[in-house]
């Protein structure tokens, strides 16, 4: 059983923990770098008293067939759940295909 326990891989539980693996702090780097090569985001002064939207990293590991690890995946998040409705935004957009 003591095998079988080592061999789970588990997502990191936070980034203390991120930052003493290489492989995620290289899945870091490569999500980072496709933002700045797509240009992701713009720096842009704040706005006087709006609040800032904070960012949050998000691992998740991808799995092969029977359990074996694909891939580990990195995602730098806006976290929108610091945003109040009618203070920060005034209305909610959904990115959909159109139809037409």
């Amino acid at each position: 059983m003591a095998l079988i326990g080592a061999c789970v891989v588990t997502k990191p539980s936070s980034f203390q923990e991120v930052v003493q693996q290489s492989v995620w702090v290289d899945v870091m780097v490569e999500e980072y770098n496709t933002i700045v090569r797509n240009s992701i985001w713009d720096v842009v002064p704040r706005p006087g008293e709006k609040s800032v939207v904070h960012s949050c990293w998000i691992y998740n590991i991808k799995q092969a067939t029977y359990g074996s690890v694909e891939k580990h995946k990195a995602r730098l998040m806006a976290c929108i759940f610091s945003q109040v409705e009618g203070i920060d935004y005034d209305e909610t957009f959904a990115p959909v295909v159109s139809a037409g």
